[in-house]
């Protein structure tokens, strides 16, 4: 089953390694003329495009936040995953396991061997409805991630096209016995900002 998770994720990881390394296309190489803000201007342009990290993002998880060029995030999708599946893989061994032993515990028959003879019923099918509490949480983990990573790669393409002015600024100044008129003497900060 590990195997199993492992090749996916291997594979995933392939196609996504693929699709980053594609070449530009030829609208997206620039010509030597064009200023450096205008360059740099065409291309937040060509790779910001909110909808393609959506589809991406919605195709293959992870894939979406390579397409934005931030390749950690992809890694900590990838590694939300296989630790979601790993945690499914667990519990669901562990349930069918404990599941197994309460019903030998319960049947009545002395025929059928009981595993864990020292156990009472009600701390064997405690562990049993804990297993079954986390599977099912970590089909639910696997949902909440999915969806975070498609809405995360399309926030990200969306805050790339955003421009920031270079006089925005926000500075938190300590006052010291600063006097104001109606206040007097006081200790404390200030908040300039400029825009």
């Amino acid at each position: 089953s590990m195997r199993l998770i492992f090749s996916i994720f291997l594979t995933l990881s392939s196609i996504c390694y693929m699709l980053a390394q594609q070449p530009y296309s030829d609208d997206y190489k620039l010509s030597t003329d064009t200023s450096l803000s205008e360059r740099i201007t065409e291309e937040k342009k060509s790779w910001s495009n909110p909808k393609k990290a959506t589809i991406f993002a919605l195709a293959l998880p992870g894939s979406g936040q390579i397409f934005n060029k931030r390749y950690l995030k992809a890694g900590i999708v990838y590694g939300g995953f296989v630790g979601l599946a790993y945690m499914f893989d667990f519990n669901r061994d562990s349930l069918s396991k404990y599941q197994a032993v309460y019903a030998a515990k319960i049947d009545g028959d002395s025929n059928t061997v009981d595993l864990f003879p020292n156990r009472s019923e009600a701390s064997v099918r405690s562990d049993r409805d804990f297993h079954r509490k986390y599977r099912d949480l970590s089909l639910i983990g696997f949902v909440v991630l999915y969806a975070l990573q498609a809405i995360d790669a399309n926030v990200d393409a969306h805050l790339k096209e955003f421009n920031l002015n270079e006089d925005l600024s926000l500075k938190l100044i300590p006052q010291i016995y600063a006097n104001r008129p109606g206040l007097g003497m006081y200790n404390g900060f200030s908040l300039q900002y400029n825009f």
